[in-house]
């Protein structure tokens, strides 16, 4: 596996930013349900894995 590829951000970088915003903003709405009732703590970690998604969902979107 390319680690590079996957570690930085991807070229042009509007484009990168606004897959990854999109990809977040999406996920945090789809998974309400389950962090809200969790607090602090359970939307800090469904913050995080929806940023780590939407970055490799924007990167294998990009690479095509």
């Amino acid at each position: 596996m390319d680690w590079k590829w996957l570690l930085t951000a991807g070229e042009p970088r509007p484009r990168y930013i606004v897959l990854v915003v999109i990809g977040v903003v999406l996920m945090m709405s789809l998974s309400y349900p389950i962090w809200y009732p969790g607090g602090r703590a359970m939307a800090a970690f469904a913050a995080i894995a929806a940023v780590i998604l939407s970055h490799i969902s924007a990167k294998s979107i990009m690479r095509k």
